[in-house]
């Protein structure tokens, strides 16, 4: 286990919180992958650093690494972007590409922050993960986190005990695909995890 996810599970547990996995039988855990999931609280950093049992690699925002436990997990693994910069943005994407060439995988949040809204079960997602898979020919595993936003609500200063659905399913392939078809991966990925979000939030 990396020192990432046992920093994550420690300080998960010492919350009272405990992940509950649901895995596609399909997946092959040896494949090196685009891994995107649903964001809607601070507590999804942690469960990102401790979903995926091999080694990777995390697109944050740099703020994220002035808060003293995520900085904690994330300090070694992650690739930091100021995106207000368009250069950095730039940069940030070549490492990733790169990552994925040396056989890490990489995390990234599709709807580029969190998503606030009592509506909307996602928000819009950005082209950069969907840009990379394709560009480096890497296959895409969607995941659902259930039940963050309740444990740690964006609205409220606090954190409950409880248990996290890490929802991890079949890839999405994108061989053969091209710059031009990111829209249609896009969508056709965003509609499928929400889809399955709003299932699965009712269960």
């Amino acid at each position: 286990m990396t020192l990432c996810r046992i920093i994550s599970f420690v300080l998960m547990a010492f919350c009272g919180i405990i992940y509950r996995f649901h895995r596609d039988k399909s997946i092959d855990r040896k494949r090196t992958y685009v891994l995107i999931a649903n964001h809607r609280s601070n507590l999804d950093a942690p469960v990102a650093a401790y979903c995926w049992p091999g080694k990777v690699r995390y697109l944050a925002k740099k703020e994220l690494l002035k808060i003293p436990l995520l900085s904690a997990i994330f300090s070694v693994t992650t690739v930091n972007v100021d995106r207000s910069s368009r250069e950095d943005r730039r940069k940030s994407v070549d490492r990733l590409k790169r990552y994925l060439n040396e056989g890490d995988n990489i995390f990234i949040f599709p709807e580029g922050t969190r998503n606030k809204t009592d509506d909307q079960a996602l928000i819009d997602f950005k082209d950069g993960a969907f840009n990379i898979a394709i560009q480096t020919q890497t296959p895409i595993l969607p995941m659902i986190y259930i039940n963050t936003d309740v444990l740690m609500p964006n609205k409220l200063p606090l954190m409950r005990p409880g248990i996290i659905d890490i929802y991890q399913f079949a890839p999405f392939e994108v061989t053969g695909l091209t710059e031009a078809d990111v829209p249609m991966l896009k969508t056709k990925i965003r509609d499928f995890m929400y889809t399955q979000y709003e299932q699965l939030r009712k269960k």
